[in-house]
């Protein structure tokens, strides 16, 4: 009798044993096929730098009736001369403490007369505020458009931007 009790006792603690690991790994199924949620591009702004005052501009992509023209010798409404140009660009998500390695980023090209003059790849890292900016700086900008693309790359759901400078120059 007392053979079967510990028999009877070995069987159902067994069973408890195999119902949590069933559950624990029921979870981690779960968690892990739940994907984290998108990020989203939401804004491209532009800056323009001042040699002559170590200054920047306000978002130049935000004033519609801005003149870019001759803006390397600060005509226009540049107001001082201008060679580059610092973008922005304004990522959105839910920030996540644990995302070690983040496998999101953003792509960034800039192309100036179907040349491409700037072209990288930066790693996103939201913070608490659920925002992150990348910053590209690109030179030699002033007489000629400049189309900027952004998009994120590593995630199902597509999230991109295009806006363009329009820097002209003549005479």
């Amino acid at each position: 009798m007392i053979r079967l009790t510990t028999r009877v006792r070995f069987a159902a603690f067994s069973f408890i044993i195999l119902l949590a690991l069933a559950s624990s790994l029921a979870a981690m199924m779960t968690h892990k096929a739940t994907a984290p949620p998108p990020f989203k591009i939401t804004a491209i702004k532009a800056k323009l730098f001042f040699e002559n005052t170590g200054t920047f501009s306000e978002d130049i992509l935000t004033q519609p009736d801005l003149a870019l023209w001759n803006t390397i010798i600060g005509e226009g409404s540049a107001g001082s001369p201008s060679n580059s140009t610092l973008v922005l660009v304004e990522v959105s998500g839910q920030y996540n403490p644990n995302e070690a390695a983040p496998n999101r980023k953003v792509e960034f090209t800039a192309t100036a007369t179907k040349k491409i003059a700037l072209k990288r790849l930066d790693d996103i890292r939201i913070g608490k505020d659920g925002k992150y900016y990348a910053a590209f700086w690109l030179y030699d900008t002033g007489c000629e458009s400049v189309k900027l693309s952004a998009r994120i790359v590593g995630q199902s759901q597509p999230s991109a931007m295009t806006k363009t400078i329009p820097f002209k120059c003549g005479e």
